[in-house]
């Protein structure tokens, strides 16, 4: 227990550290919670509000240029079929759930699956970077951690007062017996509530990283972009406060003196009743009147409205450089695109097409590793060991299928490819469409046996039957007759 407890208050302190310095942060901006424009500090509440409108949040269709992209359809292992993993698969519903892993990953850094072993079949556990802290002897060249600690939030008082600690021999559910002392101060102490042997060998968290480095440090889409979002905001903000005060022409008139305020009952003119001073009449105007004065020395002239063109020009740029720094095609975010060739526009997302497969590999190899101790919580020890097996992952590329279609038909008919290898690489076919074509294909292969098997083998040329008048019978042919 004291080994335990250790290394939950070592990871729960770098939970905590973790979320104070970046989590927090790019969870909030991911969210739109962005820091406010600078302002003047004697803002009015025009100003305030103008704050508020001029935050707009970018960095989800950022984030979602690559992640539509991600789709795991299928898993091959090197021999067999692999349909239990498969299965599993699709009870834990992750054709859905393996987005917010993705996602996770991409706007964080990282997250993680933990596989648990159960009655009814291994659950695979999505788990986000803000709620688990894992300790790797080598953050790079291990596939799994030494220990993990999963944090979990009360639904009821939404504290954070249970852990889940994971090793290689156990999955141990932990609580926090909380405590006044004599001096005000609060102390937890961890109690165990419940403890259960895996039996996988190793802990079985598996982390999804995009983009990591040797000293295991993992950074996501969004923490880059943070200074990028600020200055988009401050350009929203003075283009609001441009648009609001000095977007318009402003008339004036000068050496007119307006009409006094007469009070139509007393026919007095009306006074200020705190300074005496006498008040004036506003000078109606708008665009249906005409104004005239009697005075010759009176000039009326037009202030010139104030040019947003530099604004947008700056708003524009600020977002190109966070589509060059986030490799995101431009035309994602502000929607230039206009009568693209092909040519041109596999070239305006070939840096995203180049992200993607990065992300794939390493994605892959994550979801690789989570298959497999799949299998070894079903117990199929090939499968587990098996690392030649590999997620299969959707073709989500412009082309049509007629255009798919007849490539791979070239290849089945010039470069000898077995049809059967391509299925899997049709667009808009999933793991489970795959296996229905084998099973339709192995009860053709069995239906041409049985009918090869009941057709009786071709005569011989030298015993073919000869036909007798007598009997109308055919008789076999004698050895060596003409």
């Amino acid at each position: 227990m004291a080994d335990i407890k250790r290394r939950v208050d070592h990871a729960l302190d770098k939970l905590r550290y973790e979320y104070n310095e970046r989590l927090e942060e790019i969870d909030r901006y991911y969210r739109g919670k962005h820091a406010g424009p600078y302002m003047p500090r004697n803002a009015n509440e025009e100003y305030k509000l103008l704050a508020e409108r001029a935050i707009h949040n970018w960095l989800p269709w950022v984030v979602a240029a690559p992640l539509q992209n991600l789709q795991v359809d299928g898993f091959r292992p090197s021999t067999g079929k692999g349909t239990e993993v498969w299965d599993a698969w699709q009870t834990n519903r992750m054709d859905a759930r393996q987005g917010i892993v993705h996602e996770g990953a991409l706007v964080f850094g990282h997250s993680y699956v933990a596989v648990v072993p159960d009655a009814a079949g291994p659950k695979m556990v999505p788990i986000s970077a803000m709620r688990i802290w894992a300790a790797y002897d080598d953050p790079i060249t291990d596939e799994f951690p030494l220990y993990a600690v999963q944090l979990f939030q009360n639904p009821d008082s939404g504290s954070l007062d249970r852990c889940r600690y994971f090793d290689d021999r156990e999955i141990i559910d932990v609580e926090f017996d909380r405590s006044t002392q004599w001096d005000g101060s609060v102390i937890t102490t961890p109690r165990i509530t419940g403890r259960k042997a895996h039996g996988l060998g190793v802990t079985p968290v598996v982390r999804f990283a995009g983009n990591i480095d040797l000293l295991g440090r993992s950074v996501g889409m969004v923490q880059p972009l943070i200074p990028v979002s600020d200055r988009i905001n401050q350009t929203w903000f003075d283009l609001l406060v441009s648009q609001t005060y000095g977007s318009f022409k402003v008339r004036y008139a000068t050496g007119m003196a307006p009409p006094l305020d007469i009070d139509s009952a007393t026919g007095e003119v009306r006074t200020d009743p705190e300074t005496g001073d006498v008040l004036y009449k506003p000078v109606g105007f708008d665009p249906t009147r005409f104004l005239m004065a009697e005075d010759p020395d009176t000039k009326f002239g037009e202030l010139n409205e104030s040019s947003l063109d530099g604004f947008l020009k700056s708003l524009e740029l600020n977002v190109q450089h966070m589509a060059a720094v986030s490799q995101t095609p431009p035309h994602y975010l502000l929607g230039n695109m206009a009568n693209l060739s092909a040519d041109a526009l596999a070239a305006a997302e070939s840096a995203l097409t180049r992200k993607v497969d990065a992300l794939k590999q390493a994605f892959g190899e994550a979801w690789e590793s989570v298959l497999r101790l799949t299998a070894k919580a079903l117990g199929k020890t090939k499968l587990a060991t098996d690392r030649k097996a590999q997620v299969v992952w959707r073709d989500t590329g412009s082309r049509s299928l007629a255009q798919t279609a007849d490539a791979y038909g070239k290849l089945v008919q010039m470069v000898s490819v077995p049809a059967e290898a391509l299925w899997d690489k049709l667009p808009g076919f999933s793991q489970t469409d795959v296996d229905r074509f084998n099973e339709f294909k192995e009860k053709a292969d069995k239906q041409a046996l049985a009918i090869a098997a009941k057709t009786p083998p071709p005569a011989s040329p030298g015993n073919v039957p000869t036909w007798s008048p007598e009997g109308q019978q055919p008789t076999p042919a004698k050895a060596g007759a003409a």
